[in-house]
């Protein structure tokens, strides 16, 4: 009578342990928890920029093999004289060995124009995510 009751327990363990180690051991390569930020740190995110402030994207990199190309590609959605389907920037970086946490910075030498942007992350030519931001 114990050992049937003992059997869920043992197996719902035994579940829980498996599961922890495949997560532990890998995964799809991609990208997780794309979020634009003040600084180089990455530690203030936000959605909203000053006309002078640098941009930061960053991203979490998952399981992607040291030398993977990423790339950023930057829009102008409601910009006066830009295409907002076609980048006015882009921004390329080779995985480095044991980096997991990226970022594109983009900075202009005048101020940039109020509006909203967005930037497109790609890993190996292929869009693997984006987010929008502002100006103002």
């Amino acid at each position: 009578m114990k050992v049937k009751k003992l059997a869920p327990v043992l197996f719902a363990v035994f579940a829980l342990v498996f599961s922890t180690l495949a997560c532990s051991l890998g995964g799809e390569p991609g990208v997780s928890n794309i979020r634009m930020a003040t600084d180089d740190t990455g530690d203030t995110t936000t959605t909203s920029y000053s006309p002078t402030q640098d941009f930061y994207v960053f991203f979490d990199a998952n399981n992607v093999e040291t030398g993977t190309t990423f790339e950023g590609r930057w829009y102008a959605l409601d910009i006066e004289g830009e295409d907002p389907n076609t980048p006015f920037s882009t921004i390329d970086y080779d995985l480095e060995e044991d980096v997991t946490k990226v970022y594109f910075q983009l900075f202009s030498d005048t101020e940039w124009p109020v509006g909203t942007y967005r930037v497109e992350i790609y890993m190996a030519g292929v869009k693997v995510g984006e987010t929008q931001f502002s100006v103002q």
